[in-house]
């Protein structure tokens, strides 16, 4: 796995930045955890009911892969925690178009297989 270029992951950084809630509340976050060429994103949920010290819930959304040669793919993960390729992608070299496709996804309410 080749190392995240310092301006995509800021992209993807700035995609979950703009995700969170426009309201004081703070239901939801979305952050990015990177090992090597892969970063993935993950959805942050206050525990239900609310118990102060409580630990937040923490779920894989998607995960972006840089390739050697600076291209990305999109994954999703399984009930079992294997991460799969989402098929209907292809490489890019930005992980732009595959951000949209996270967000098109996660507005319809699925991801992945």
């Amino acid at each position: 796995m080749s190392p995240i270029p310092e301006l995509q992951q800021r992209q993807i950084d700035r995609w979950c930045e703009r995700r969170a809630p426009t309201d004081d509340r703070g239901d939801v976050r979305f952050e990015t955890r990177r090992r090597g060429g892969r970063v993935t994103i993950v959805q942050r949920r206050p525990p239900w009911p609310y118990e102060p010290g409580a630990d937040w819930t923490v779920e894989p959304i998607a995960q972006l892969r840089c390739t050697a040669d600076c291209q990305w793919t999109l994954h999703w993960v399984d009930r079992h925690g294997k991460w799969h390729r989402l098929p209907e992608t292809s490489p890019e070299y930005s992980p732009v178009p595959l951000l949209d496709d996270i967000e098109r996804n996660l507005s319809g309410g699925h991801f992945g297989g």
